[in-house]
């Protein structure tokens, strides 16, 4: 059974997604449209969020804004996290038009500070609500995601961003992402993506930013690094190949961004991975059950202090 819960609310394109799980190797990835609230329930947890790097312990609450590239690193076996996912259109009511709330004041934390104390109440009272039974679970859950908004927007001072519209232009970006995620292992420059969409290069450019968030070469890399993180976990692949087989031009660049990113080297990164802690797959995560005494113990502690 996967111990995933989703609850959404379609008029008002609203929804969440809450589950716990074990947390092994790095698995890159981001989510254009969705907020991630990480909340660190056992062990120790390395988390890359864009270029900052932290070290959570227990009880340590982070959270990835929309468009943000994150990946996070088990170094110690046990390391179970809490994981809610909620559409950026939860703040639609009050913001601009267009626009979205970016928490750059949001560091990591956690301890008794009554502000993560209030969060993980917070997400512990809509992962319970999602994951049992009832008449009333999606009013408990929806309180708990209320609460949590405005508990993270009194605490952290948001900012309006604006961010492009869904329109016709949208289409031909799905038709880009397509491309680059077929060739990516290519040398890929931005003029051979205007020509296989025939538009100049400076539209192009000028529309991936706007639609996408980030710019066309940054897309490019954090494709490369999300297959080039699997290819790290088989031991027999030489650095050099992980490289090139990925679309970097070196093993020298390949360096050079992942250090960027994640704070070490890729052969670094390699010599610390245990066989029996890699997750091979992208896709692939080892949820954990709301019954495991683990979950049980924390999600009564977080519960408990309101």
């Amino acid at each position: 059974m996967e111990y995933r819960y989703r609850m959404q609310w379609p008029r008002e394109n609203l929804y969440f997604e809450v589950f716990a799980h074990e947390i092994f190797n790095y698995r890159y990835h981001w989510h254009r449209d969705e907020y991630e609230l990480n909340i660190l329930m056992d062990g120790r947890q390395e988390y890359c969020r864009g270029t900052e790097n932290f070290i959570l312990k227990a009880g340590d609450v982070l959270l990835v804004g929309p468009d943000t590239g994150h990946a996070s690193f088990a170094p110690e076996p046990n390391t179970l996290a809490l994981v809610l996912h909620f559409s950026a259109s939860a703040f639609k009511p009050y913001v601009k038009k267009g626009a979205l709330l970016r928490f750059s004041s949001c560091r990591p934390g956690g301890g008794d500070e009554e502000v993560f104390r209030r969060i993980r109440f917070c997400a512990a009272q809509i992962y319970a609500a999602a994951s049992g039974e009832g008449p009333f679970a999606a009013l408990h859950a929806r309180a708990g995601l209320s609460m949590l908004l405005s508990t993270l927007c009194a605490a952290f001072d948001p900012q309006e961003t604006p961010v492009a519209g869904e329109d016709e232009s949208m289409e031909t970006v799905r038709h880009l992402l397509g491309y680059l995620e077929e060739h990516y292992t290519e040398k890929l420059t931005l003029e051979e993506l205007a020509a296989y969409a025939q538009y100049n290069r400076t539209y192009v450019s000028t529309l991936f930013k706007n639609t996408v968030g980030i710019n066309f070469h940054e897309y490019l890399t954090r494709i490369r690094f999300q297959n080039a993180l699997i290819d790290l976990a088989d031991p027999g692949k030489k650095l050099t190949d992980v490289a090139l087989d990925n679309g970097f031009a070196d093993l020298k660049s390949f360096n050079k961004r992942f250090r960027e990113t994640f704070g070490q080297s890729p052969a670094e990164y390699r010599a610390r991975l245990r066989p029996d802690r890699v997750i091979s797959s992208l896709d692939t995560r080892r949820f954990v059950s709301p019954e495991d005494e683990r979950v049980r113990r924390r999600l009564a502690e977080y519960r408990a202090v309101f």
